[in-house]
Formats: C-alpha cells, structure tokens, sequence
C-alpha cells in the first residue's frame, strides 16, 4: 500500500482517526516517533513559531521550503495546510498545489476563505478552483491526491449549519475528497452533516482533545489537532519554567 492508499485508507475505516498537526521538522518527528500514521501541518502554528498572525502571512517560498524538509525527512504521508492557496486566480492555486504534490504530500487542506477580504468566497468561485485543482492533479498524475475542502462558515456565516450544508455538496460534486469544517462541535449537527454527504467529514479540536470520540460516534471521519499541540507546547514550557523558578 502506498502512501496515497494509506491516506485515503484512514479516512474510510468503521473508526475515524485522529491527524496530529506540526508546525516544523521536530515537530512532524515527534508525531511520526509516537507512531501516528500520517501527519498534517497548521499554517497557524507555522506562522506563530516565526513570530506572525495566521493568514498566509508567510510566503509561498517559506512554505514550499518547509514541506520540502519534510518530506525528505518523514515516511509517513503528509498532508498540507495551503490556508486559501495564496492566490485567488484558480489557475495559479492550481500550480501551488502541484509544486507541493510534486514534493510528495499526500492531500491538502484549502479554505474557502478570501484573506484579503476576510470573506467567504462565492460558491461558484471555490467550485472553480476545486474544480481546477482536480483537472490539473489528474493531468500531471497526481489525481489521487486528498483535497480536503475546508469551509469556514462556522467563523464567517450567521447561518453555518445551513450554510455548510450548501457548500458541502457543491464542494463534493467539484471533486473535492472530503469537507473540513473547523467550529463545528455539536454532534447532532455533525451527524447530519456527515449523513447528507458522500465524502469524509473532518472537524477539528477546540480546546478538547477529549472530544474526538463523540465526534467519531456521531459520524466525523478525521479529527484534526489544529493548533492545540503548538499550544500545549507553550503551555508546558511555561509551566516548566515557573516550577524550575520557585
């Protein structure tokens, strides 16, 4: 089994998984050492460990730089955060997403987000761009590469159940592999969600690791870490550093 297969694999097991999220080489190594079967990176614990805001604040030439360490360095599948695609123009978030294929991930992540607007993009405008990326994977042969769809109405809608629910089989339908809903946590909505759609439905933690199990009972294939680990990190040095000073 490949590394596409085994990525693809863990999204439809009877159980749903849990993917770690790192920000840099010793983070991934860590995940990889503690025996986690892929791993994914979080463009926001990647841009606060250089001392910025989330946002793609960091340039596509940082982030092709760090994707190119990793995946010289781990052997289990990697999958990467392009936040929007750090464009707008679908053809050029196409080519983003094929220089990282050509690096060797497994799957992405790409919000439907505008960063310079701070807006939902349209659902035309996403489908087009899923829709692109699909077509030009599947022309350089890499069309087994995982998009995940994500979709941030649970921060920008008033309506965000309605709303995903809309954007999920349009995302579905342009190709997407499975619908990444960040600020989803009520399981009954979950469940419907998960009910109403062909792919995988990914959520992610908000400040409860415990919380993975109910979200897996109630239908949710892939738990995302965020950037909870980054967090705990910070957590624990600080914590360590007081115990050490008193």
């Amino acid at each position: 089994m490949d590394k596409y297969q085994l990525f693809h694999q863990l999204h439809h097991q009877p159980t749903g998984f849990v993917l770690a999220n790192a920000w840099d080489l010793s983070s991934a190594q860590f995940i990889q050492t503690a025996g986690a079967k892929a791993v994914a990176t979080t463009s926001w614990s990647i841009a606060a460990s250089l001392g910025l805001a989330d946002g793609e604040n960091i340039s596509f030439k940082t982030q092709i730089a760090l994707v190119k360490s990793l995946t010289e360095h781990l052997h289990i599948p990697l999958s990467v955060d392009i936040e929007s695609g750090y464009n707008n123009d679908p053809l050029q978030i196409s080519q983003n997403v094929l220089a990282l294929a050509r690096l060797g991930v497994v799957g992405i992540n790409i919000e439907d987000s505008d960063k310079a607007t701070n807006a939902l993009r349209s659902i035309e405008q996403q489908c087009t761009i899923i829709s692109e990326i699909k077509k030009v994977l599947n022309e350089n042969g890499f069309g087994r590469l995982f998009i995940n769809a994500r979709t941030d109405t649970y921060f920008l809608s008033e309506s965000p159940f309605q709303a995903t629910l809309e954007r999920a089989k349009a995302y579905q339908d342009a190709g997407a592999d499975g619908l990444f809903v960040p600020g989803l946590t009520n399981i009954e909505q979950i469940t419907s969600l998960a009910n109403a759609i062909d792919i995988s439905l990914n959520v992610m933690a908000m400040n409860n690791f415990n919380s993975a199990k109910a979200a897996f009972a109630g239908g949710a294939k892939r738990f995302s870490l965020g950037n909870s680990l980054y967090e705990l990190v910070g957590n624990t040095i600080k914590t360590s550093l007081t115990q050490i000073e008193n």
